[in-house]
């Protein structure tokens, strides 16, 4: 099974997971976040990602779900980005999140894995109609 790591800046990987949760209803499995901080130094965030992903690899191919394109999380993912092993998504949200956590699919390729959580996160984007208005759905 491919594992998920939330990978972002202050405190929104964490927050995405306990949101998770509570959503959930039920600890995640094969998810767990790192949370670099807004002044760290670039070589000490590096050192951070490596880590994990290291012991994250150790068990697994590995998802990571970024936050923001060309942010530092996402940049220092894709250092590690590899065919089989480990795959980025970048541009993430919350419904992502709770999608993953709520699948049971158990593929083995963290590639096909993010495809799929791409074009369900794209689907939950929506302009809602309000003072009239009708959607253009």
């Amino acid at each position: 099974m491919v594992q998920v790591l939330l990978l972002t800046r202050g405190g929104l990987a964490e927050e995405w997971r306990r949101a998770t949760e509570a959503i959930c209803g039920r600890p995640l499995r094969g998810l767990e976040t790192l949370v670099l901080d807004w002044d760290g130094a670039l070589e000490d965030d590096r050192a951070h990602v490596r880590t994990k992903i290291g012991e994250m690899r150790a068990r697994g191919p590995v998802l990571i779900l970024t936050d923001l394109p060309g942010s530092t999380p996402t940049n220092l993912a894709c250092e590690h980005a590899r065919a089989g092993e480990v795959a980025v998504v970048t541009g993430a949200n919350l419904p992502m999140v709770v999608r993953l956590a709520c699948d049971d699919r158990e593929t083995p390729d963290p590639a096909a894995l993010g495809d799929w959580i791409c074009q369900k996160g794209r689907g939950t984007i929506r302009r809602i109609a309000g003072g009239g208005e009708r959607s253009g759905e």
